[in-house]
């Protein structure tokens, strides 16, 4: 029942308008050959392993948005599912049920499910990496130790923060050579384990090194390390931008829930604090080892912790207040509620969650309506206008130009036009963007000789788009063309 309301609230937002970075990455990426898609790196926006996804989802299956969004989807769902058998795995059912459900309506989580960017595919192939790295301490099963090899060279394919997941990984395994609680009939010794590790965390790194091979070739050392998006802050405002992003992460993560539900969350972390030992079965805490390991490498690193950035670790903190809330269970009088009162904490979670899903069901958004009204307006013209946007508002336009089927010379002004068509955001928040008709035609217009200027009709006024429709000028396009396309 929490996966099947889970896949629901997120397939009822799997149609929202597109943001800008996941149609840039679909627009770029996922629409050129594949070799491109696994070399050129000239924006981090480009989360590889995902880029291969959508490539290959384009090319050979579709190219909506909701076939697009289709990587990311699957992966919020079985996120649910990896939660749960990971809850079971280090606790019990009933920790394992309840960190579900608050996965299944964790708004954030919910947000990536359907906003096709990689973060949500590193979210789960962490879960499935620590609970792979577990079962193969217990086990020391090869298969196990393949598979957490291959699944964290894929995490580090789709983002280099994958660092963080494994390090803490890698700072968990060797605690649990030090003073972790071995089983003698599957390891020797605890040297045994450590060269595991050792092969392990050389096998990672030497995989993550071929798969990124070609971008390397391509695109250069620089442009993964040395990436101005990348880099760290500036030491004197280190602590300054840690404590803003601080605050970013609380809201991005609590955002539409209702502040009793974070609240209890909240106060469920803190009791893990204090339970661990006594609803674990490991000793070894990977929340202790995360920490340890974030710890020392931020210091160092000093990056700017957007709360994206961190998403892989939120069905982790989800799990810990789960363990926490357990210990309900052991207080007289009050234990055999706990069940029902975690129960009532998802319930209201899923409902804030379902009500929010409602709120857009059937949204469009300014970018698609003005494709749909030029398909509407022009119709079997609609191949000759020229379509004028800037660039922070062509990704999303792009995509849906290319889902209706209108042609990408509609962009290009060194093409014969009849018509132009101006889209002009003025919310735009770039720097320096342009937020009238004015200033965008001055910098992308084909200019005002080609426009009879009169003709200008205003077909849609939102307050994140405006369209504007002119009528071409034929005697000019024609001498700087040698035609002027006809109306058919």
């Amino acid at each position: 029942m929490i996966i099947a309301a889970g896949t629901i609230v997120r397939a009822l937002q799997l149609k929202l308008p597109l943001l800008h970075d996941e149609a840039y990455s679909m627009a770029v990426w996922g629409r050129s050959d594949l070799l491109f898609a696994i070399s050129d790196y000239h924006l981090p926006n480009n989360h590889i392993f995902h880029s291969v996804l959508i490539n290959l989802i384009y090319h050979h299956i579709g190219k909506s948005v909701v076939l697009l969004r289709m990587p990311v989807f699957l992966s919020g769902c079985l996120l649910i599912l990896a939660v749960w058998l990971l809850g079971k795995q280090l606790y019990n059912n009933f920790i394992a049920l309840t960190a579900a459900g608050m996965t299944a309506f964790a708004p954030y989580l919910i947000f990536y499910s359907v906003n096709a960017r990689g973060y949500e595919i590193q979210t789960l192939l962490s879960i499935l990496t620590f609970g792979l790295a577990v079962y193969a301490k217990r086990k020391k099963n090869i298969f196990s130790w393949f598979l957490l090899i291959v699944l964290s060279g894929l995490n580090f394919f789709t983002l280099p923060i994958a660092l963080y997941p494994f390090g803490g990984i890698c700072v968990w395994l060797f605690l649990n050579v030090l003073f972790g609680k071995l089983p003698v009939s599957v390891w020797r010794s605890r040297g045994q384990l450590f060269k595991y590790l050792i092969f392990m965390g050389i096998s990672v790194s030497v995989l993550t090194l071929l798969l990124y091979i070609p971008l390397l070739h391509y695109s250069g050392w620089n442009s993964l390390f040395g990436n101005v998006f990348v880099k760290g802050v500036e030491p004197s405002i280190f602590g300054e931008t840690m404590l803003s992003r601080l605050v970013d992460n609380v809201k991005a993560f609590t955002e539409t829930l209702p502040v009793f539900v974070s609240l209890i969350i909240a106060f469920g972390l803190v009791l893990s604090v204090f339970s661990f030992r006594k609803t674990s079965k490991e000793k070894i805490s990977y929340g202790l080892s995360l920490l340890l390991w974030m710890g020392l490498l931020i210091p160092i690193q000093k990056p700017n912790l957007w709360p994206r950035t961190l998403l892989f670790l939120h069905p982790f903190l989800l799990l810990f207040a789960a363990s926490g809330l357990s210990v309900l269970r052991f207080i007289p009088r009050v234990g055999k509620y706990a069940g029902w009162f975690c129960a009532v904490v998802v319930l209201a979670a899923g409902i804030s969650q379902f009500l929010a899903a409602r709120n857009v069901i059937g949204l469009i958004g300014p970018d698609e309506k003005a494709i749909r009204m030029v398909l509407e307006r022009e119709g079997s013209n609609a191949g000759n206008i020229l379509f004028v946007t800037e660039a922070q508002d062509n990704a999303p336009i792009w995509i849906y130009a290319d889902e209706y089927g209108l042609p990408a010379k509609i962009f290009d002004k060194r093409l014969p036009f009849n018509t132009i068509y101006a889209f002009v955001n003025p919310m735009n928040d770039t720097d320096f963007g342009p937020k009238t008709l004015d200033d965008l035609l001055a910098r992308c217009g084909p200019g005002e000789n080609f426009m009879i200027m009169e003709s200008e009709k205003i077909l849609m006024e939102e307050e994140s788009g405006i369209l504007y429709r002119f009528d071409g000028r034929e005697s000019t396009i024609r001498k700087a063309y040698g035609e002027f396309p006809e109306v058919e």
